[in-house]
């Protein structure tokens, strides 16, 4: 039976992964952001690598980078990234790296640690569902942030619950993140309902999220710079 995993953020899969010993996993991440901070994929040879270790809040791992540890400790090796249109990249800051960015250059000449990973991005259009032996990660900004009407978050819950999917997934995930989603409960409540219907199962909560502590407040202000030179740089469609 497929288990129902229920975190308020997503930082608590990776503590999940490490208490079961967890290794090699397949993850299918429907999120509006990558949870890939600090982390170049090359895409091309199928590698990933850290950036910038010289900065604390980047290699900080929380919700914005749990991922990108997860990968580099061989937690997760085969990794889909799913979003709507208006998601991804694009819309996020600090984002992950591709081997195609111009800011990712400098990162492949110099001589750094790579693992291995499989890793795809996708639209909800192109997804195409669940594969065999995915555990599906669901953070709930990715159907219900808070720019998206409530028509199009019921389309994106329709996305999910109406697909068809393989006998063998392990796990569904289903992250909060308070900070990022709309802020009506009863959808998301209902959301968890029709789940736990449509996988028979019922629901385990992880427990209460533990915030990692403040960086500094030097670290906090290089960030804020950091993060608006970053979203300006994108305005002109530089990663």
């Amino acid at each position: 039976m497929t288990e129902l995993i229920i975190a308020q953020e997503h930082s608590q899969l990776y503590d999940l992964w490490i208490q079961n010993g967890e290794k090699d996993l397949s993850i299918c991440h429907v999120d509006f952001h990558d949870d890939m901070r600090g982390l170049l994929i090359n895409r091309k040879y199928g590698t990933a690598q850290f950036v910038s270790r010289h900065i604390p809040y980047i290699h900080m791992r929380d919700p914005g980078s749990f991922l990108s540890h997860a990968i580099m400790e061989g937690i997760v090796t085969k990794l889909r990234w799913v979003h709507d249109e208006h998601g991804g990249r694009e819309y996020d800051s600090p984002v992950v790296k591709y081997e195609s960015d111009l800011t990712a250059m400098p990162y492949l000449l110099l001589p750094a640690k790579k693992v291995k990973i499989q890793f795809s991005e996708h639209t909800f259009k192109d997804w195409g569902g669940v594969q065999s032996g995915e555990h599906l990660d669901i953070d709930w900004d990715g159907i219900a942030f808070p720019d998206y009407d409530l028509p199009h978050i019921r389309a994106l819950m329709s996305e999910i619950l109406d697909r068809n999917y393989p006998a063998d997934m392990p796990r569904v995930y289903l992250v909060l993140s308070p900070d990022y989603c709309h802020p009506d409960m009863k959808l998301f409540d209902e959301f968890l309902h029709l789940l736990e219907k449509k996988f028979n199962t019922t629901a385990k909560h992880l427990p209460k999220y533990q915030p990692v502590p403040e960086i500094s407040k030097f670290w906090m202000l290089y960030r804020k710079i950091d993060t608006r030179a970053e979203r300006l740089i994108r305005k002109f469609r530089f990663y």
